[in-house]
């Protein structure tokens, strides 16, 4: 890859080299403090530095043996890894790296300068991939081993990703990785990251998004090869939060044909271009290499009605099958094993011990049929198909399949013959297999007749019947029984809304559709209000004991209840409204109070003594007087409200004047206000200085010290006060005051 100046990445020129070298680790630090925090939410763990041994063997499946495992790779750029909540669509496997596969590298997430992940390993190129990619190589990783495969094509998954993506698109350089395979049949090595039905080989140019980036060119994409680029293998990472990398391959596949128990040679590798800068990954599925040309699949007999890969002892057979990718005019010959926790001759009949493919077909298959057993619970049968060839030093075994032997089909239901009180619901409970439909009957009064377990609602004694059958096999429809037995319970009818008048006595009356001597009863409601009566009186109604009163009615003899609410609420008319003067003057004429209301009461106390009239307030002499009125409506009396009434002599001289102030802020004596005795009103206030200028003049009652809008001097000001009577004339007083600041 062609080398990039600081200048052409940052846009930055530094005078010398050490301020070059200074900023680069300062905006280096920046990104590790923005990328800390989101690596613990990471969803891929990278556990690196592993042996080649444990590479080899964490990539192998079944059908292959692997031998003579060498890796040279730097420490840091290998490593075994699991994912969790990630883009990168293989849930584990081993990872190769340019880079480091871990805290920074393939590992890690994408921050303002996603290129600081780059890491230069110091570890030299590799001479195969120069040679296929035209260009000199540094920092390469390559894992190499010898595969023997019982198959005849061998294969793997894998995810390519870079930070070559996205601004060197199409560029001139791009880092090279291939999967080298040689051995009998091959000239030389092939490689086996190929872009699918194309001899084009997996790169940046090759998969990508379409777009060349800064520096790239649309041609350097598609002199790659007819169809290039392949966009739609491309995945977007740009702002990916489990890998550094801004790009990567949708899963990929290598395969290759094979001889089967030949050694071939295998060497992954992957190595940057040009120089260690921008790195870049290839993930490989765990037990994803594995030869592929025969398999062996569960299923049931009927597949389209029972997908999953089951038996029924006596009523429903599981079957093997098994496949070879091609036809041939000769038969193939398969020998099979049994393994789990089913026992052949107990479980299911004996299974042969081969299986044979007729010539000119592609699949045979064997009946698994279940053989009646006491309820023992499932049991597992696993079957291993060995390769048609035995290889020397190989497992023969090169896949498998697993089916689920189940009892004979059986329908229980979860509690024995029962009881319940008349209107109580009943949850009703039947279990048994998976695949079962169930039918009750009889299905009136039941939420569901088809629910394994619906909610029944008797009003009668019945019993209840389930069936139970797996539709489309063989086995035969089961059932069980229950009988629930409907008790007596009291019946109540449902009460209505009941409005009282405030402060009146209620009598609750039940609503009983039958009488019995052998009920109790039991009310409760607000107001801690609680009786065993039948019909209790409730001796004031008012806002405090209105709500809602519930009654339980217990038939004795079986303890069936019944329960009904009654909602209670107190009618409260408004208070009625004074329209008279609340303070009169001695002297004044008589007064009979008036009200605003209708159908008004007089009370001279708060609970008694209804009085014959409205009340007649006597003026002759200072007094204080206190009566309670009420207002009737719809026939309710409303509270009793409270009438004070008082008399006072009024304009009886008593006034008083202050001789000093301080409006200095602190909240006492801050104002110059004459106090007045009832029946005076203030006219008039005017407030002088020594020199007969007035400084202030209103009749709101009060001075702030305040003249012409600014504070007046600290001093002594002359002040007449005018006040008035409301019996009729005006008392005019003169004195001094003192401002004190």
């Amino acid at each position: 890859m062609k080398k990039i100046s600081t200048k052409e990445r940052f846009g930055v020129t530094f005078p010398d080299k050490e301020g070059e070298r200074k900023y680069i680790l300062f905006v280096a630090f920046l990104f590790l403090l923005h990328l800390l925090p989101a690596k613990s939410r990471g969803q891929i763990r990278i556990d690196a530095a592993r042996t080649a041994a444990e590479l080899s063997q964490k990539l192998t499946g079944q059908g292959v043996t692997v031998l003579n495992s060498t890796l040279t790779c730097a420490a840091v750029a290998n490593g075994i890894f699991v994912t969790g909540n990630s883009n990168l669509g293989l849930d584990s496997g081993i990872v190769l790296t340019t880079g480091r596969a871990a805290t920074g590298g393939a590992y890690g997430v994408n921050g303002y300068s996603a290129w600081l992940a780059s890491t230069d390993n110091g570890m030299p190129g590799d001479a195969m991939l120069n040679t296929l990619g035209g260009m000199n190589t540094v920092d390469a990783c390559a894992l190499e081993f010898d595969v023997i495969p019982l198959g005849d094509t061998i294969k793997f998954d894998y995810v390519f990703s870079s930070e070559e993506y996205i601004n060197a698109v199409c560029g001139t350089y791009n880092d090279a990785f291939a999967f080298f395979i040689s051995g009998p049949g091959i000239s030389g090595s092939d490689n086996m990251a190929l872009v699918p039905g194309t001899s084009i080989p997996v790169t940046i140019n090759s998969i990508n998004n379409g777009v060349p980036g800064s520096l790239g060119n649309i041609v350097n994409c598609t002199n790659m090869g007819a169809g290039s680029p392949f966009t739609g293998y491309y995945k977007d990472n740009s702002f990916g939060t489990t890998l550094t990398h801004k790009g990567l391959t949708q899963v990929m596949q290598a395969i290759h044909q094979v001889t089967p128990c030949q050694t071939y040679h295998l060497k992954l590798v992957i190595a940057d271009a040009g120089d260690a800068t921008y790195d870049s990954g290839v993930f490989l599925k765990a037990g994803s290499l594995h030869t592929g040309s025969f398999s062996m699949t569960a299923v049931t007999e009927v597949p389209d009605l029972v997908p999953a890969p089951i038996c029924i002892k006596q009523c429903l057979p599981g079957r093997i099958v098994v496949k070879r990718s091609q036809a041939t005019a000769q038969p193939q010959v398969f020998v099979i094993q049994t393994e789990g926790s089913a026992v052949s001759g107990y479980d299911y009949l004996p299974l042969p011990d081969s299986i044979v493919i007729p010539a000119h077909d592609t699949a045979a298959t064997i009946t698994v049929q279940g053989l009646p057993t006491p309820l023992n619970g499932t049991r597992v049968l696993k079957v291993l198909l060995s390769a048609p060839v035995v290889c020397t030093n190989t497992s023969s075994v090169i896949d498998s399949a697993e089916i689920a032997i189940y009892d004979t089909t059986f329908l229980n239901i979860a509690f024995s013959d029962t009881s319940v009180c008349y209107g109580d619901r009943l949850f009703l409970s039947a279990s048994g297999h998976s695949l079962i439909s169930y039918s009750w009957s009889p299905s009136t009064g039941l939420s569901d007749p088809t629910a394994p377990n619906p909610v029944a609602l008797p009003n009668h004694s019945t019993t209840y019947v389930v069936s139970g059958s797996i539709p489309g096999t063989n086995c035969p429809v089961v059932s069980a029984s229950v009988r629930v037995v409907v008790k007596a319970a009291p019946q109540l009818k449902s009460t209505t809304d009941t409005i009282v008048c405030y402060n009146h006595a209620l009598t609750v009356q039940p609503y009983l559709l039958s009488e019995n001597p052998n009920y109790s009863y039991l009310w409760t409601g607000p107001d801690s209000f609680t009786s065993a009566q039948k019909s209790p009186t409730i001796d004031s109604v008012t806002p405090a004991t209105s709500g809602i009163y519930t009654l339980v009615v217990t038939l004795d003899t079986d303890g069936c209840t019944a329960r009904e609410l009654a909602y209670i609420s107190a009618y409260v008319p408004p208070l009625p409204v004074i329209e008279s003067d609340t303070v009169l003057c001695t002297g004044d004429q008589p007064l009979e109070l008036v009200l605003t209301g209708t159908s008004i009461k007089w009370y001279a106390s708060a609970t008694d003594t209804l009085l014959t009239g409205t009340p007649v307030i006597p003026t002759g002499q200072e007094g204080a007087y206190l009566f309670f009125a009420t207002q009737t409506i719809r026939q309710c009396e409303s509270p009793r409200e409270p009438v004070y009434i008082s008399v006072r002599n009024c304009c009886d001289g008593k006034m008083f004047v202050p001789t000093a102030f301080s409006p200095n802020g602190d909240g006492r004596n801050d104002d110059f206000a004459p106090w007045l005795d009832y029946g005076y009103f203030l006219k008039q206030l005017v407030i002088c200085d020594r020199w007969g200028k007035t400084v202030f003049q209103g009749n709101s009652g009060k001075w702030d010290g305040r003249c012409d809008g600014r504070n007046c001097e600290t001093g002594v000001y002359f002040y007449l006060l005018k006040v008035g009577c409301i019996r009729g004339g005006t008392v005019e007083k003169t004195g001094d005051i003192t401002l004190i600041r």
